[in-house]
């Protein structure tokens, strides 16, 4: 394949979009839809969402014009694809950087959809199959695929290695939305955690040097504790265990909170 498609070999995104291609069976073709595809006679490539239009120049004056509609989800479906995305900030992040985790093609699989096109029909019938992408070419050649639309395919296949958002658009799902939906979660949880209550200097300043004294007295006197079995923190401090460095802190602690219920003035320069 031209150099042009080379991000295709890198990619298994890529390389599974031309693989469904070829289990089109498109004989030659694909080889002269790839010829289009490198010789630049797609002239127009407009992608909105599921629904792409493009124009070919073939071997009529004409140029040839092309549809290709991509079914989704529905709005259920989408939902619950996109929730289980945004749950998983990880995820997210891995699509804004331009890299597709392979989770994401068993969500939309869980939902009876493909996320690649696929060669056989969604629902068959004796009189009408239907398949996951509805094409249409104004050429006159019966097969669907035809040459043009393999060369929008190609195309498309381009775009999707460097851009895998590309394929979820293609979907229905759009990234922005996926931003949204992980603010609004944010937000959920921000507004249904309970707020600190103001401290009252008078009171419960505090409790706060019974509260170090505690932790300290738990973590000198449990020998069994889980911090006890955390043993030493080797990308911090090496060979100290967590719980000795604990106990330090909380040490250096204590005096500061007693100086502070005391109304002294505190200095943490030190």
């Amino acid at each position: 394949m031209s150099n042009r498609f080379a991000l295709a070999r890198t990619v298994w995104w890529a390389r599974r979009w031309i693989a469904s291609l070829e289990a089109m069976r498109l004989g030659p073709r694909f080889g002269r839809g790839r010829q289009y595809a490198v010789a630049g006679q797609v002239t127009e490539l407009v992608l909105e969402g599921p629904h792409v239009e493009a124009t070919v120049v073939g071997s009529r004056e004409a140029p040839y014009r092309l549809t290709l509609d991509f079914t989704t989800p529905d709005s259920a479906a989408r939902e619950r694809i996109a929730a289980a995305i945004a749950a998983e900030p990880m995820m997210l992040g891995r699509l804004l950087t331009d890299d597709l985790p392979t989770e994401i093609e068993s969500l939309f699989r869980t939902e009876g959809i493909p996320l690649f096109p696929q060669a056989e029909p969604l629902v068959w019938s004796p009189t009408k199959s239907v398949y996951d992408v509805k094409m249409h070419c104004s050429c006159p050649d019966w097969a669907r695929p035809c040459k043009h639309l393999v060369a929008v395919m190609l195309l498309l296949g381009e775009e999707i290695a460097q851009r895998p958002t590309t394929l979820l658009s293609l979907r229905g799902i759009e990234v922005e939305d996926l931003v949204l939906k992980i603010e609004d979660l944010r937000l959920k949880i921000k507004s249904s955690t309970p707020q600190s209550p103001i401290l009252n200097p008078q009171s419960s300043i505090f409790n706060l040097q019974s509260s170090i004294f505690n932790l300290q007295s738990s973590i000198s006197n449990h020998q069994s504790s889980i911090l006890k079995r955390l043993g030493p923190i080797p990308f911090w401090r090496g060979t100290v265990r967590c719980v000795d460095s604990l106990a330090r802190i909380y040490g250096r602690c204590q005096p500061v909170a007693a100086d502070a219920s005391a109304g002294k003035s505190i200095d943490l320069r030190g």
